[in-house]
């Protein structure tokens, strides 16, 4: 493949990384909502490292792609929402990697749970795109939105999985905190 007569190798494509990226958070889906792959700490734990490592690399300078034009703001800009999502992206530290719920598991509804009900995966949107702008990569822009309306998916699947594990205790928190990814609104 060449991009502008350069030649370009699969790794150099950031349409390969953005397609592992989307594979992992496949492999996501089918841990939520399995009972046998569900609960392998390692199986999560390597897909959550996949998904983010995809993401992170497709924009970096390596991967060829246009870069739009900036005079330093980028990395202002582009920093403090990459730190806001790390901040956001904390919760994701006090719980097991990406496993099945199950009725033992303890509904965290303090912190940023209370603000949105899945801070982790807006945390992930941020980041992305304050990595996206500080790399100024004008794909990382395009497939943000993309990638929250993917991750939005997977909250459809996980949340369905919660309520069969938790029942009537989710479905009262789902009630009490609206917003699913963006806080307050219900998408």
């Amino acid at each position: 493949m060449a991009y502008q007569g350069v030649s370009v190798t699969f790794y150099q494509n950031p349409f390969f990384w953005a397609m592992i990226g989307m594979f992992s958070l496949v492999g996501g889906g089918v841990i939520v909502s399995s009972r046998k792959s569900g609960y392998s700490v390692l199986y999560g734990a390597v897909v959550v490292t996949v998904f983010v490592l995809a993401r992170g690399v497709l924009v970096l300078p390596f991967c060829i792609q246009p870069r739009f034009e900036a005079n330093g703001w980028h990395l202002f800009v582009g920093g403090a929402i990459f730190v806001l999502g790390l901040i956001f992206s904390v919760p994701a530290l006090a719980i097991k990697p990406l496993t099945a719920p199950n009725e033992q598991m303890r509904l965290v509804v303090t912190g940023f749970y209370a603000l949105v009900r899945n801070p982790i995966y807006l945390g992930e949107v941020l980041w992305f795109l304050g990595w996206s702008i500080m790399f100024r990569s004008v794909i990382g822009l395009a497939i943000a939105p993309l990638w929250w309306m993917a991750l939005l998916l997977h909250t459809l699947v996980e949340e369905d999985a919660l309520e069969r594990a938790l029942g009537e205790k989710y479905l009262a928190y789902k009630r009490k905190v609206r917003g699913r990814i963006i806080p307050g609104l219900p998408i």
